[in-house]
């Protein structure tokens, strides 16, 4: 009897650190690294722990605000350079960069602990190159969301925040996604995979959720969500756009 519970034991610990770091070195072949566009120009920049990263500037010829964009899990920035290319038609200058762990740049993924620093950077550098008081705003896509909104708890002073894809908790779409990849259930298994990955960053990423921090973000906000999502369908961002304090409006496709 001792040696089945030893062996599941052994089983349950070894999918733990299998799935701990899976998330956090996230497969990314699949997605193209996309080379820069000729409309733009590249800066390195160089967070606090020493990690350096490659900064886009999209330059509108007349620019009336600049736009932070952050992909998501499993993407980079090729995701959202066509929506970064429109805006710059419509005159918003716009600053991408990789999260960790993802294109270009090595791991771990840190799931917003890290690059919340890293969007904080860029976004210091970005407002030194206007005049104080200049309008500038963020978008994220699904964990880019949470970057976001961990940007806009930071500096109130965003002029907007839109997310798209966002999920209010971690937990639930981790869950949801072992489910619908390997037909895992949360418990034991997304719990496992949970602590795992807060042992890893030796943070509660509870406190990253966006619905903790909804109740203080009074900044504009445009929730943008497809209806066909499997990842993360609407219902998963209801907490944090009904939570949110500034005023909202929500699309859903």
């Amino acid at each position: 009897m001792w040696w089945i519970l030893g062996l599941l034991g052994c089983a349950l610990g070894g999918w733990g650190a299998w799935a701990t770091r899976r998330l956090l070195y996230p497969d990314t072949h699949r997605a193209a690294l996309p080379s820069p566009p000729p409309s733009s120009t590249t800066h390195r920049l160089t967070a606090s722990d020493g990690n350096s990263f490659d900064v886009w500037l999209l330059e509108a010829p007349t620019p009336r605000a600049t736009l932070l964009i952050f992909h998501g899990y499993y993407a980079n920035r090729s995701q959202i350079l066509a929506l970064a290319e429109g805006l710059r038609g419509h005159g918003y200058e716009a600053v991408l960069f990789e999260l960790r762990g993802h294109g270009s740049r090595p791991g771990p993924c840190t799931f917003g602990l890290r690059e919340t620093e890293d969007a904080h950077l860029a976004l210091q550098w970005a407002a030194a190159r206007h005049p104080s008081g200049w309008p500038i705003g963020v978008i994220g896509f699904s964990m880019g969301a949470v970057v976001a909104c961990q940007l806009a708890l930071r500096h109130p002073d965003l002029r907007a925040v839109i997310l798209d894809s966002a999920y209010s908790r971690f937990f639930p779409v981790l869950q949801r996604t072992l489910w619908s990849r390997y037909h895992l259930l949360g418990f034991p298994f997304a719990w496992i995979a949970w602590w795992g990955l807060q042992l890893a960053l030796r943070k509660p990423l509870g406190r990253l959720d966006p619905a903790a921090a909804a109740s203080q973000l009074h900044q504009p906000l445009l929730m943008i969500q497809g209806g066909a999502d499997r990842r993360v369908d609407p219902k998963l961002g209801e907490e944090l756009y009904q939570g949110w304090a500034g005023p909202k409006e929500r699309w859903v496709d």
